[in-house]
């Protein structure tokens, strides 16, 4: 079977290239190795910058008619609970939302299979990869069926972290006073007075954010320590109070939380760029992977994608199928738009796992609006 692409990995970057191409008229196959609905450790927190590239996906009034959550300010808590409050407006126009993975992931995927891309899920990509006279080679299967063969133009590896074609070249370990770091998510319910807000709480051994989601709930996600994951034993609760619960604003907030649904957890956190082999463009984590400090995985991930199918769908127009010469311009054109990000959350992920720059920062920028506004700018993207 023929494609003019094939995505590997159904998540927002997937999704995002597979519909771009897709409204473009092209035939793309999508393959995702898991069933959906699927729930994967995110913040599942979408800036007010995401709001203009879904609704040209097709599916921003969708997700609010889901249920998101619209979050207008998010608040920064120093280790004492001081505060250093950020407007969503310091961003883009509009509020940031709130979503599960279950279900944007479900939405972005029957918004796929509407404009015409052929969807996969169950399936996995094997390693194989040959070209064979300019076309691309590649295998795959169902979790129980025979090995099937493709070709196709260009392969858009967005499976993540470990990508099925990806590896890692440069891994730079996150730590906190000599730990590994972990990350760590749950649904909470019974968490007051959060509607329009969303909340980050620096504590001794990492940071975590609570914002709300559909049906009531609130995501909380963390970065903690190896040590202090042991401490806990195992218990779910002891390690919310030994993390978020030890930050006085956090503490005040999860006074009456219950868990809400699974327990997901990763680690140890690397952080890095990725290498592919020859021919395959990669998205999303399987590009690079960035600290989820400033809350930009999701926007990364959606315009990588989109950015990846631009260049595939402007190449095919014009009748330049050379697979090197895409992923030149992609790359080129990914480092234009995302190399300052990258650098300025460096920066300020170092700044975070330092106790006494953290504290100094928010008591700082607390003060200092016209600053804290020009740093919150420095982390976003510039435009297409």
């Amino acid at each position: 079977m023929r494609y003019d692409a094939i995505v590997i990995g159904a998540g927002p970057a997937g999704t995002a290239a597979a519909i771009t191409l897709g409204i473009a008229g092209h035939r793309v196959l999508l393959v995702e190795k898991s069933r959906f609905p699927r729930e994967k450790l995110c913040g599942e927190f979408l800036t007010p910058e995401c709001r203009p590239l879904l609704a040209r996906l097709g599916v921003e009034e969708r997700m609010i008619g889901a249920g998101a959550a619209l979050i207008e300010q998010f608040n920064l808590y120093a280790p004492d609970g001081s505060c250093l409050e950020i407007p969503m407006r310091w961003i883009a126009d509009g509020a940031a939302l709130g979503i599960t993975r279950g279900r944007m992931d479900r939405i972005l995927l029957d918004r796929a299979i509407k404009v015409g891309v052929e969807v996969r899920e169950d399936f996995t990509i094997g390693p194989s990869f040959q070209m064979v006279d300019g076309v691309q080679m590649i295998e795959g299967r169902y979790s129980e069926g025979p090995l099937e063969r493709f070709s196709t133009t260009m392969t858009i590896d967005a499976s993540g972290r470990h990508g099925v074609f990806s590896r890692q070249i440069r891994q730079e370990a996150s730590r906190l006073n000599g730990a590994r770091l972990f990350g760590c998510k749950v649904h909470l319910e019974r968490i007051e007075g959060m509607e329009g807000l969303g909340e980050l709480f620096f504590f001794k051994d990492g940071y975590g954010g609570l914002s709300d989601v559909e049906d009531g709930r609130s995501n909380l996600c963390f970065l903690t320590t190896e040590r202090t994951l042991v401490e806990a034993r195992g218990d779910r609760m002891k390690l919310i109070d030994l993390t978020v619960r030890t930050n006085p604003a956090g503490r005040k907030r999860l006074i009456d939380a219950a868990m809400a649904g699974e327990w997901h957890g990763t680690g140890p956190i690397t952080y890095g760029r990725q290498q592919t082999m020859s021919g395959v463009l990669t998205v999303g984590d399987a590009s690079a992977f960035i600290d989820p400090f400033t809350g930009s995985g999701m926007l990364l991930a959606l315009s990588s994608g989109e950015l990846a199918a631009r260049v595939i769908d402007e190449h095919l127009s014009t009748n330049r199928r050379d697979s090197p010469a895409m992923i030149a311009d992609y790359q080129e054109r990914h480092r234009n738009l995302f190399s300052r990000r990258y650098r300025a959350v460096s920066l300020l992920r170092r700044s975070a796992f330092q106790p006494a720059i953290r504290q100094l920062m928010v008591s700082l920028l607390s003060r200092q609006q016209g600053l804290a506004r020009l740093i919150t700018r420095s982390t976003r993207a510039a435009s297409y």
